[in-house]
Formats: C-alpha cells, sequence, structure tokens
C-alpha cells in the first residue's frame, strides 16, 4: 500500500495511487503536496489527523456545519475541524435519492461541482466521500431521485 495521491488537472481531481498499477508516482503528474491550495497531504493520516480526498469520512468530531431539506430530506454539509474535511450526507430519504458536495477557492464564485456523488441505494440514508476544506469552502446538495428538485446548503 501507499500514500502517494496525484491530481489530475484534466479532471480538477485527485487520484489514489494505490489504485495505479505499476510504480507508486505517475509520470508528469504533479503530487497533491505541489497543489496545497486545493487538495491536501497525507501526512498524519495514521493520526486521522489529515484528509485525503475521496476517502471515507472520519465522523470522531464531526459537526453539521450547514443542512437544507428537499421534499422532507435533510442535507448536511458534515465537517471535522481535526483533519479539515468536509462530506454530504443525506437523511430521511428514499433509494434514488442523490447527495454530492461542491467545493470552491474563490467563496463560491465558481467551484468544482459534484465531489463524491452516491446515491441511496438502500434504507433512507446516504453519504458521501470526504474533501478536503482547508482554506476552501463546501456545500452539500442533494435530490429526491434522478432529475428531482435539487436544494443545496449554504457554503461553508
Amino acid at each position: 500500500m501507499n500514500n502517494v495521491w496525484s491530481f489530475l488537472p484534466d479532471y480538477h481531481s485527485w487520484i489514489s495511487n494505490l489504485f495505479v498499477q505499476g510504480p507508486a508516482v505517475l509520470k508528469d503528474v504533479p503530487s497533491c503536496g505541489d497543489f496545497p491550495e486545493i487538495g491536501g497531504t497525507l501526512a498524519g493520516a495514521e493520526n486521522n489527523t489529515s484528509c485525503g480526498d475521496g476517502t471515507e469520512p472520519n465522523s470522531t468530531g464531526a459537526w453539521t456545519a450547514k443542512s437544507t431539506t428537499v421534499f422532507g430530506r435533510t442535507v448536511e454539509l458534515r465537517y471535522n475541524g481535526t483533519t479539515e474535511c468536509a462530506w454530504g450526507r443525506i437523511t430521511g430519504g428514499a433509494p434514488g435519492d442523490e447527495i454530492w458536495v461542491d467545493r470552491s477557492a474563490d467563496g463560491g464564485a465558481t467551484w468544482s461541482p459534484m465531489l463524491g456523488f452516491t446515491t441511496i441505494t438502500s434504507g433512507n440514508d446516504a453519504y458521501t466521500t470526504q474533501w478536503n476544506d482547508s482554506g476552501l469552502v463546501m456545500r452539500a446538495c442533494g435530490t429526491n431521485g434522478p432529475g428531482g428538485a435539487i436544494e443545496c446548503t449554504g457554503w461553508f
């Protein structure tokens, strides 16, 4: 296993090199340490004190920073101040309902959309993967199913 992440500029996203076949570092692809303004590092990951984009949320000490509703479903932006990560959660929903987070480096004027997009597959709730929120703002958005109404929390 390796702890190397690479930023893919064409996709405005990160990839864990754990999923890359061959050498851990991709040729001509910058590491996340080269882009601190839009991503984090894995320093301290062994103590759950850092954030890797697209990873499982660390809910220890997390709280709901912003919330809204869409047709009776609650859409929340969850935040962990220790790791400086945020993720979306939808509760009170039904299979097919959708949740994702948007992230912005300019206060919400522009943003990277639909990070961690997921749907409720069973039960009535789901959550996204976590995303670095250090020095950035994020919001959570959800729908009452494909093509349904979209509601987003405020930026945090």
